[in-house]
């Protein structure tokens, strides 16, 4: 892209002192968000290993979508005069959003094991039903009592 920028000045001029094209360093200006964006993204990141560059791709698509989408609520919030929540918070909502309907899917499940089930509800806010545990070993007494705040 620094290629076509600088292919594209017609007068090719350069500045003296730094021994730059003046194209070249109108780009390194206007870069600022882009090296922002960047750290953003390497700060917190959705992205997975993988060998799939579709899944690279839409990795990638979640990561833009959820930086300009806390962009667009920090600057409404700050507008309205409320306190901006941080970016691990405002993230958890939607990823938590996405992820509801499948885990009351998986909460169905009959098989599934009881403590997986509890995390579950756990995360879901639900109640975890103690009495019903009452019959089960200690451990899985011990982590009920820990499950529950």
């Amino acid at each position: 892209m620094v290629y076509l920028l600088s292919s594209c000045d017609e007068n090719g001029s350069i500045n003296h002192e730094t021994k730059k094209p003046h194209m070249i360093e109108f780009c390194n200006s206007t870069k600022g968000g882009v090296d922002t964006f960047d750290q953003m993204c390497s700060v917190m990141c959705c992205s997975r290993k993988t060998n799939r560059w579709p899944l690279c791709v839409f990795y990638a698509m979640i990561n833009i979508s959820c930086i300009n989408s806390y962009i667009i609520y920090c600057h409404n919030t700050s507008v309205l005069g409320q306190k901006v929540m941080s970016r691990r918070d405002f993230m958890k909502k939607p990823h938590m959003q996405l992820a509801e309907p499948w885990l009351k899917i998986r909460l169905e499940v009959r098989s599934m094991p009881t403590h997986v089930k509890l995390k579950i509800k756990k995360s879901l806010g639900m109640s975890t039903d103690e009495g019903q545990n009452e019959g089960q070993p200690s451990s899985t007494n011990n982590l009920v009592r820990d499950l529950n705040p």
